[in-house]
């Protein structure tokens, strides 16, 4: 059954706007929490609001009438490509992520080494990309390994196959902290698929409009041990897992699995959510 006017009038209360358009989100984005993953509202409350200032990537928080944040988001463009690529990267990636793990819970390691740590370790989940700078800052001796992502970063081509313009959704977090809130509005659909339908869709289609972009996609970091994660985003949100294609980034680690989805089919998808807002239950006789 489709969106009722009641259901769409709490929906439409609800406002998106971009994390640095309002200066107050400074202090708003301290009541971020998510019990999940912890990190991620940490990268809200430190860095997001300059990177979204300058563009690097596009912050985006959803509010109610009373200016508290509900959840947020992130895109920033990508690209896609058939596969054709040497592994030799990806394993590298790999091992500087189980380096960074081990040494974490190196106790001689003093605050500002395991800040060092943990920032290249999210600039890997994040895919925001590493350059030989980042590995100087590292705070043990170097070894191979770091020979080796060096002179892979000094690379300045990597040969793949067919190229595709895509947008990544690069966060995608609820705020735990108004789990009850939400509940309250007795809506039958989750937050995070009302939030992607309802913001994250129309944001794609307008920018599809001005330039050219084919996929949506994302690195589903999938923790439990029923792939929950990963059938959430397959059947609410319609993104597929395949081997096809692959992006020019590296996987955070074995547990993020790369999910893409064409763009073509997003806006009809979006209407088909909000005629079929309401499922329909049959009672048993």
């Amino acid at each position: 059954m489709r969106i009722t006017p009641a259901q769409e009038v709490i929906i439409n209360s609800l406002k998106c706007e971009r994390l640095s358009s309002d200066v107050s989100n400074l202090q708003l984005v301290d009541d971020f929490l998510n019990r999940r993953n912890p990190s991620l509202a940490l990268t809200l409350q430190n860095e997001a609001f300059e990177e979204d200032e300058h563009g690097s990537i596009a912050y985006y928080v959803v509010k109610d009438k009373s200016d508290n944040i509900l959840f947020f988001f992130s895109l920033k463009n990508g690209l896609l490509y058939d596969r054709h690529i040497d592994t030799k990267v990806i394993e590298l990636i790999k091992k500087l992520n189980t380096f960074i793990q081990e040494n974490l819970h190196d106790n001689s390691l003093d605050h500002r080494h395991k800040a060092t740590l943990i920032s290249i370790q999210e600039k890997i989940r994040s895919h925001k990309g590493l350059s030989k700078y980042d590995l100087i800052n590292l705070p043990k001796i170097k070894h191979n390994l770091f020979k080796d992502m060096e002179r892979e970063l000094n690379h300045n081509v990597t040969h793949v196959g067919k190229t595709y313009s895509a947008i990544e959704l690069v966060h995608f977090c609820s705020n735990n902290n108004y789990d009850s809130l939400w509940d309250s509005f007795n809506l039958p659909q989750s937050r995070g698929v009302i939030i992607f339908w309802k913001f994250v869709v129309p944001i794609i289609l307008a920018a599809k409009r001005i330039i050219g972009i084919q996929y949506l996609f994302l690195f589903a970091a999938d923790i439990s041990d029923t792939d929950s994660l990963i059938r959430y985003y397959q059947s609410q949100l319609n993104f597929l897992e395949d081997t096809d294609k692959a992006t020019v980034k590296p996987l955070y680690d074995l547990a993020c699995k790369f999910m893409y989805q064409e763009t073509n089919g997003l806006e009809s998808a979006m209407i088909e959510f909000f005629d079929n807002f309401n499922p329909e239950y049959v009672e048993e006789a």
